[in-house]
């Protein structure tokens, strides 16, 4: 909800003329794609195009490597995250003192990046999607501007 003045102090303060907002992926949990009012997709959209990064499943599976190795913070929903506590406790037979935390956060991972899809999913129309493997081919600011070129192009040539 930042995003506008984060904006102009980067113009204000620093001269920058353009802002990329990262919102990682947990973004996909505070917001409904589906709601035409959602606030926040509202006011990202009122002041950047989001950009949605759709993996394959090797990117998939290369994501679950890499947080495996250094698994780092994530938001996820109460009602998802109840479900996976309690599912994993099932599994691995243990209560809730039992629990080794890095096993589990590990054990999340992928269950959360498959019940985050649909969830992406649904934010694409309020902006544009690229591959990752046409992320991975961008080099410098010139191949940026045409990949997000080239999705606002499938964009405006989709079916309505």
């Amino acid at each position: 909800m930042d995003t506008g003045y984060f904006i102009e102090r980067s113009q204000r303060l620093y001269g920058y003329p353009h802002f990329i907002c990262d919102t990682g992926g947990s973004i996909c949990e505070w917001v409904d794609g589906h709601d035409p009012a959602d606030p926040i997709l509202n006011e990202l959209a009122r002041h950047c195009l989001l950009v949605y990064i759709e993996g394959s499943e090797a990117h998939t599976q290369e994501l679950i490597r890499r947080f495996d190795r250094a698994p780092k913070p994530m938001a996820y929903q109460p009602e998802f995250l109840d479900r996976a506590w309690n599912e994993y406790m099932i599994e691995n037979k243990c209560k809730e003192g039992e629990v080794d935390p890095d096993s589990f956060i590990r054990w999340t991972y992928a269950r959360a990046l498959a019940h985050r899809q649909p969830r992406y999913a649904a934010m694409v129309p309020w902006g544009v999607s690229v591959s990752a493997n046409e992320v991975a081919l961008v080099r410098d600011a010139a191949g940026f501007e045409h990949l997000i070129a080239t999705a606002l192009a499938r964009r405006t040539a989709a079916p309505i």
